[in-house]
C-alpha cells in the first residue's frame, strides 16, 4: 500500500514539476517579447513558488553597446517598491515601542513649509484637481493633524484617515519624521529591522549604503528613449539617497529571497505580516485599495498584494505577490517601460501585461 502510495505521489509530483517547466517556459518566452516591445534593455525577473525561488532570469543587455549581459542579480533602484520595506520596519518599530504609528506626523519640524509647497505646486497629491478618469480627490488640509498610521496607510487628503488615495510625496516623509523622533538615520531602521534581520544580502538602502554589497556595484544603469522616439539614450540617475518612498537597490533575486523572508516569519510575525497586508474599510463599505505600504486587491477571487516602482525615464519594477498560493514575480528593468497607467486610487495590477501573464500562468488554477 505504500509502495503504490509512493509511487502516485512521485507520478503527480513528476506532473506538476513538468507544468510549472511549461510555464516557466511560456512566461520567459513572454517576457522576451515584452522587453523587446517596451524597449527595455535590461529586465531582470524571479519567480517564488512552493517556498523556494523556481526561476531566475536576466534578458538583455546592462549598457547601451550590449556588452554586459544582464543577469538575475542585476541591480536596479526599485523606486516604490521601497515603501514595502518602509511598512515591516514601522510596523515591527511600532510593535517594540520604539514609535507609535498613532502620534503626530505633522509635528514633523517642516511639515507646515512643505505642505503649503505641495499644494502651490498645483500636484494631484495635494488634491482637489481632476484626473484623467474624472475623480476628484478631496484637497489636503495643512492644519489637520495625521497620524504616521494614517501616512503609512495613504489617506491623508481631506479629513485624514477617511479615504484612500496614493501619495509618495507625503510619504516619502515619514523618513524624516522617524529620524526626528529617534535620532538616528532611517537606512539604520531598515537595516535593522528587515534587510539584517532577514540576513539579505546584496540589498543597499541607498547608494550610502556601506553594508550594500553587490546591490551597488551590478547596477544597470538608466535609459529613456530620445525625444520620443524608439531610440534609447543614457538617462540620468534618479535621487539615490534612501527616504520612506523610494532608495532600495536591489535585484530580482534578491527581492524575491525579500519575499521569501516575509513568508517565512523573518521579518514580521505572521499576525504583523497580515496586518500590513489587511486594508481598512472605505466609506463604501468595501476595502481599500491600500493597505499599509502595499496595494491589495482580489483577481479572480485570489488576494493579491503588490508594489510596484518607477522613475519615470530610468527604472520600473514590480513585486506582486498571491499570499494563499505561495506565488511571488518580481521584475525590474532600466527604463521605465514595464509602467502602466495604475489609477492613484484603485489597485489594478492587472493591467500590467506582465503581471497579467504571470496570474494567467500560476494563479489561475
Amino acid at each position: 500500500m505504500r509502495a503504490i502510495f509512493a509511487i502516485v505521489l512521485f507520478a503527480v509530483s513528476t506532473a506538476s514539476g513538468a507544468d510549472d517547466t511549461a510555464k516557466l517556459a511560456q512566461f520567459k518566452a513572454y517576457a522576451q517579447q515584452y522587453r523587446t516591445e517596451r524597449a527595455v534593455p535590461s529586465l531582470s525577473y524571479a519567480i517564488v513558488k512552493d517556498d523556494r525561488i523556481v526561476a531566475a532570469e536576466g534578458l538583455g543587455w546592462q549598457d547601451h553597446d550590449a556588452e554586459e549581459p544582464t543577469t538575475p542579480d542585476t541591480s536596479y533602484l526599485v523606486a516604490s517598491i521601497t515603501k514595502t520595506f518602509t511598512a515591516a520596519t514601522l510596523l515591527a518599530m511600532d510593535a517594540d515601542g520604539t514609535i507609535d504609528l498613532d502620534d503626530d506626523f505633522t509635528a514633523l519640524s517642516d511639515w507646515k513649509e512643505r505642505c503649503a509647497a505641495l499644494v502651490a505646486s498645483g500636484s494631484i497629491f495635494a488634491g482637489g484637481k481632476a484626473l484623467d478618469d474624472g475623480y476628484v480627490p478631496p484637497k489636503i488640509d495643512c492644519a489637520a493633524r495625521i497620524t504616521m498610521r494614517q501616512v503609512l496607510r495613504m489617506r491623508v487628503l481631506g479629513e485624514p484617515g477617511s479615504n484612500f488615495f496614493y501619495n509618495p510625496v507625503v510619504f516619502g516623509r515619514l523618513a524624516n519624521r522617524v529620524e526626528e523622533i529617534t535620532g538616528k538615520p532611517f537606512e539604520h531602521w531598515v537595516r535593522r529591522y528587515v534587510i539584517d534581520k532577514a540576513g539579505l544580502a546584496n540589498v543597499a538602502a541607498g547608494w550610502r549604503d556601506a553594508k550594500g554589497g553587490r546591490a551597488l556595484v551590478d547596477l544597470a544603469p538608466p535609459f529613456r528613449r530620445r525625444n520620443g522616439s524608439e531610440e534609447l539614450e543614457p538617462a540620468p540617475l534618479p535621487n539615490p539617497e534612501m527616504n520612506a518612498s523610494s532608495g532600495i537597490v536591489a535585484s530580482a533575486r534578491s527581492l524575491a529571497a525579500y519575499s521569501l523572508a516575509l513568508d517565512r516569519g523573518r521579518i514580521l510575525p505572521r499576525r504583523l505580516l497580515w496586518t500590513m497586508w489587511t486594508p481598512p474599510t472605505d466609506a463604501d463599505g468595501q476595502p481599500a485599495s491600500y493597505a499599509y505600504g502595499w496595494w491589495t486587491q482580489t483577481w479572480r477571487g485570489r488576494r493579491l498584494v503588490w508594489h510596484a516602482g518607477r522613475w519615470p525615464d530610468a527604472y520600473a519594477g514590480l513585486l506582486l505577490k498571491v499570499p494563499e498560493k505561495g506565488l511571488t514575480l518580481v521584475a525590474l528593468g532600466n527604463t521605465d517601460g514595464l509602467a502602466w497607467a495604475n489609477r492613484p486610487q484603485t489597485a489594478q495590477v492587472e493591467k500590467n501585461p506582465l503581471a497579467l501573464r504571470f496570474l494567467e500562468l500560476f494563479a489561475a488554477d
